[in-house]
């Protein structure tokens, strides 16, 4: 599996060097590269950048960090791959869908600037106090909010609308599952929960405030969209032909 193969940075040659002289480096401390796992047995409803309520799975990030969550500490001469085969292995065994991270995100769902690529991106960074440098690795809808300073260590948002879209993509494509009905029952099941609490709200004026939020997105979650990967369109009914 084409997975990065850089696991940590180290600092420049000297410690007083100009760490900022080239324009995408960043002030923070380098991390290990990751793989977004999926399982139908989690998800939500989402809305934003979506035609309408839609569920969708919960990706994990996995860190493939060694020494952490399976992860090995190789030895010299073993391959890079080694020391995550296992962890990954794993977790499929464990039902989790692994996203193959060499997988290209289409160009719709990039976010504005963002080159053609994976859904990972890396990037340079150096960590002023403690002086490690390295590569970051950042969700590719994860964009740098402007900084007062260069140096300053950087803030993030993210992209959901097109997150989302593509997610919706990703099902539609059956490259992760959808939600399955065990684990959209329990949300509701949450849900229910949180609606029936409201009746021991005090104050009636709040009561029904509240009580209108909880029942109107109990009512969106039960009408939202369950996407059915490969569902052909029906094919029309053949005409009966006249004797």
């Amino acid at each position: 599996m084409p997975i990065p193969q850089s696991i940590a940075g180290s600092a420049p040659a000297s410690p007083f060097s100009d760490p900022f002289g080239g324009a995408a480096t960043l002030n923070a401390r380098p991390s290990a590269p990751f793989v977004y796992l999926a399982s139908a047995e989690s998800g939500s409803v989402r809305t934003v950048g979506l035609d309408g309520p839609t569920w969708l799975p919960e990706l994990a990030k996995f860190r493939l960090e060694p020494g952490v969550q399976g992860v090995e500490v190789i030895k010299e001469g073993q391959p890079r791959t080694a020391a995550w085969a296992l962890a990954l292995e794993q977790r499929r065994r464990e039902g989790w869908v692994v996203l193959d991270p060499s997988m290209q995100v289409p160009a719709e769902f990039l976010p504005p600037g963002e080159a053609a690529g994976p859904y990972w991106r890396a990037d340079t960074v150096y960590h002023l106090r403690s002086g490690i440098g390295g590569e970051r690795y950042r969700e590719v809808w994860s964009q740098r909010l402007p900084s007062r300073r260069e140096s300053a260590a950087p803030r993030f948002g993210f992209d959901r609308e097109r997150f989302n879209r593509w997610l919706a993509w990703m099902v539609e494509q059956d490259h992760i599952p959808s939600p399955d009905a065990m684990a959209r029952d329990e949300v509701m099941a949450q849900l229910q929960t949180w609606v029936s609490s409201q009746s021991r709200i005090v104050d009636s004026a709040l009561r029904e405030r509240q009580s209108t939020v909880a029942e109107s997105r109990l009512e969106m979650h039960r009408a939202a969209r369950v996407i059915e990967p490969g569902a052909e369109t029906p094919a029309e009914p053949k005409k009966r032909a006249r004797k």
